[in-house]
Formats: structure tokens, sequence, C-alpha cells
């Protein structure tokens, strides 16, 4: 008996490069592993839970024979192993989740692709076929979804203004920052750093905007707040959708991942409080004057609050390249979400209150739906849904009252409740939506069987077959009796040729 493991990892290419290098593995397993393990590549790089990453790679691995599969992600790396038993060793793959721009339009390719694995497409197909996914042009160009990215700053400015000057100057000052952050990425900064300068560059927009309100012969725009686009510029920093993510994970049990996603929220996050507090302390220190406000502004009426909540999620969702029906969906639920805060305070609870059934009720309803109905990622929409209740505002200005402005006095202990305010509402919005995913999941599974119970009604089901893409498992042969002049050499494994066909018989 050979004992070894082999174990390898993936390049990133595509499977059909790796073919015609004779680097695509030979064994029917290994192909199918590398396909769930690819698969499952593209789902976590883009924001998915560790757990929906895991199902959906354990159904590909079901679909093809290898049950025995043992999967599992660990933030950014993927593990799978297989054990085919009779005395063959085992297999045991790892990939590195290689850093991508979020494609949503692509997660839900994957996603229908999936459902004709489990319709039986067969492994030959199914690769090629994720290989055009990997490969296809975005929903549209990346200029337009960096015009979205900006213009969430703008979007975010109707829960108080309907001002058309201050929404311009907001979509473009977002636009800026994004654009700025961005490049820093791409100069490939670490992302503590990105935060960091890109609230210097909020704070200096702000010091810009003051400047002009106190010298009106330079200021042709007339008055501008610059707590109000301050505000809008810092939902490009704040990292809502992950600590979403990592509060998701911990709660399905994947604490690894977890733990990694939430400290790098934090490390993101206490990038952005460095910036905007040295950034304000350096103006100073400059004789720069910035009038800041500490008092929030007050809200705007209702239906400018839908617009502007369903408005942003719709931007997020365009940024991160999803279809129609992604975004259709994405503002219905997000509509929902925005219904039962507004109904939750004006029955009179409490704003971490609100903030919690909010998300929980949207998330709810879009697990349920979006499982059942579309191959719509789900967390796409949940994300995008919770954006507009990111508390930013409430984040800058719990820094004010902190470290003090122009026009305020430090008030290090209102500044400190109202940071604890930020948190818990953070917290609450990331559990609300958690627990709508969680009771959401059950219902979901269960209205998936009703298609498969009129089916038994009607017809008699049909076992999956190899024909409709399950992979044999590879059985040990036993060595025959020979005699000792001859050698008889028996294959433990069938390897697929570039014409062999992986569904016939052995």
């Amino acid at each position: 008996m050979n004992e070894e493991t082999t174990t390898i990892e993936i390049p990133h290419a595509s499977m059909q490069e790796l073919k015609q290098r004779g680097e695509l593995p030979a064994t029917k397993e290994g192909l199918a592993i590398e396909l769930a393990m690819r698969i499952g590549d593209m789902l976590a790089s883009s924001g998915a839970s560790a757990k929906d990453t895991v199902v959906m790679m354990r159904r590909i691995c079901q679909v093809y024979g290898l049950s025995r599969a043992q999967l599992d992600v660990n933030y950014n790396v993927i593990l799978a192993s297989y054990y085919p038993g009779g005395g063959s060793p085992p297999f045991t793959a790892m990939r590195n989740v290689s850093p991508m721009v979020p494609n949503l339009s692509r997660v839900y390719a994957v996603n229908d692709l999936v459902n004709q694995i489990y319709g039986g497409l067969s492994i030959s197909k199914a690769t090629k076929r994720f290989d055009k996914i990997r490969k296809a042009d975005s929903a549209y160009p990346a200029w337009l979804a960096a015009l979205a990215a900006g213009g969430i700053s703008m979007s975010v400015q109707l829960l108080y203004t309907t001002s058309f000057k201050v929404l311009v100057l907001a979509w473009v000052t977002g636009f800026l920052v994004n654009r700025f952050v961005y490049l820093l990425g791409n100069r490939g900064m670490p992302t503590l750093f990105q935060q960091l300068f890109g609230g210097w560059l909020i704070v200096g927009i702000a010091a810009g905007f003051t400047w002009l309100n106190v010298h009106p012969r330079f200021n042709f725009l007339g008055y501008v707040s610059p707590t109000t686009i301050a505000v809008g510029c810092i939902f490009q920093l704040v990292v809502g959708a992950r600590f979403v993510a990592g509060i998701q994970d911990a709660i399905d049990g994947f604490y690894v991942t977890a733990t990694a996603r939430i400290l790098e929220v934090v490390m993101m996050t206490a990038g952005l409080v460095v910036g905007l507090v040295t950034g304000m302390n350096l103006l100073r220190r400059l004789g720069v004057d910035v009038y800041i406000s500490s008092d929030a502004p007050a809200m705007g009426p209702i239906p400018a609050q839908f617009v502007a909540a369903t408005l942003t999620a719709v931007l997020w969702a365009v940024s991160n390249f999803a279809n129609r029906r992604t975004i259709v969906v994405t503002a219905l639920v997000t509509i929902l979400g925005w219904g039962t805060y507004s109904l939750a305070l004006f029955l009179g609870t409490s704003q971490v209150m609100a903030f919690f059934a909010g998300p929980m009720v949207a998330a709810l309803v879009t697990t349920i739906l979006v499982r059942r109905f579309w191959q719509i990622p789900s967390f796409g929409v949940i994300n995008a849904m919770g954006i507009p209740f990111v508390p930013g505002l409430t984040l800058y200005l719990g820094l004010i009252q902190l470290v003090g402005s122009s026009s305020a006095e430090p008030d290090p202990s209102k500044g400190a409740a109202t940071l604890g305010t930020a948190a818990a509402i953070a917290l609450a919005i990331s559990a609300g939506a958690s627990l709508g995913v969680f009771f959401g999941r059950p219902v979901s599974e269960k209205l998936m069987l009703i298609p498969q119970t009129w089916h038994q009604r009607l017809k008699k089901p049909q076992p999956l077959t190899p024909a409709r893409g399950k992979l044999n498992h590879v059985v040990a042969i036993p060595p025959p009796q020979v005699s000792p002049e001859t050698t008889t050499i028996s294959p433990h494994r069938e390897h697929i040729g570039d014409d062999a066909d992986p569904h016939a018989p052995r």
C-alpha cells in the first residue's frame, strides 16, 4: 500500500491552459475537486460567507461522486481532500483565494452553472463553461462602476438634503476619494494606509470647503456645509459589508475565517479613524480652520429617505457589477428593510433596535426568495441592502466630539458615547442580517423540496447515474496471481486524455 499523500497548490490559470501544458489533474477525482475549488475561490473572493462557499463546493463534489470529500475555507486558503479507499493514496489540494474585484454578474453565472451541474452537466462541459465565465467581460464598463461607487456619497446626502448643488458636489468628491484609494491599492499599499490617507483626503476636502465659505469672493458655489460633504465621503471608506460577512462566519462556526475578516474590518476602521484624527490635528497645527459641526443634521422627509436608501444600495450593486435581476431585487429588498426600520422608529423602539430589525427582515426575505427562485447571489443583495444603514455619520460625529474642531471644543465623554453608539449600530446591523439568514435557510430548504415533491407525484424519480455527470469511485484492483516469469501492471487510476469521454464506463 502506498501511504503517501499527494498535495498540490492549484495555480491561477484557466483549466484549458493547464490542460494544454499538461498540468491539469489527470484523474476524474482531481478534475472535479479542482473545479469545485475554483468555484469556491470566485465565491470567497467576491464576499460570500465561508459556509455558503463550502456548501456550493460540496454540492459539486457530491454530484461527481466525491461524497467523501472534505472541504474547508480558511479565510484566504481553500483546502480539499479526498480518500478513494481501496489502497489508493489520498488526494489533497489547496488553493489561495485570489484577490479580485467582486463581480456579482459572474457569481450569478456560477450559481447557474452549479445548478446545471446538479442537473447532470458533464465534468468536461462544466470546466469549459467555468473558463468562459471567468474570462467573460464585465456586465458594463469599469468607468460606470467607478461612477456608481462615487455616487454613493451623493445618494446618502438625500437622507439630509435635496439640494442639487450639494448632491453634485458630493458625487464629485466621493468619486475623487474612491479613485484615490483605488490608486493606492493598485500601487500595492497596505489597506491600513489606504484608509489613513483616504481620511486625510476627506479632511482636506472639508478644509477646502471651509476656506471657500470664509472667502466669498472666490466662492462661486455659495455656502456648502463641510460636514455633509465629509460624511458622504466617509461612506467610501466604511466597510460595513465585510463586517456582516465576518459576523455571519462566526455564527456559522467558521471562527478562523470570522476572526480574520473581523480583524480586517477593525484594521480598516482604525486606519480611517487615525486618518481623520491626525488630519484634523495636523491642520490645526498648521493654522488651517475646518468648521465642522458636532451636531447631527436633521433627517429629511420620509420619501427622500426611501429614495436615498434604495439608490445607495443600487449604486453599491452596480459598483460590484451586478446584473439587472440582482439590481431589481436589491432595490425591492432595500425598500422593505428601510420600511421596517422606519416602522420600528415610529413604534418608539430604540435606534439600535431599529437598525437590527430592518436588516433582519430584509435578509430573511432575501434568503427565502433568492435561494428558492433565482441564482442571484444572496450575500451581494444583503450587503448592498446594509450599506444605507452604515453609521458613517455617527462615527464621524463621534470623532469630531472626541478631538474637537474649529467650531467645537473637545468633549471626550460625549465623543466616546457617540462612538460606542456607532459600534452598537454596526453590531446590530450585522447581527440582524445574520439572524435573518439563519432563519431563512431552513425555510428556503423546505421550499426547495416543493418541485421534487410534485415530480414524485407525477413521475417516478430517476436515480443519479454516471451518465448525468456523476463520477465512479476509484476502486483498487487486486494484483492477479502470476508466475515469477511474468509481470503485470494494474493501474489504480484512470487518466483523461484529450479525446477521452469522462463519462465512459470503465
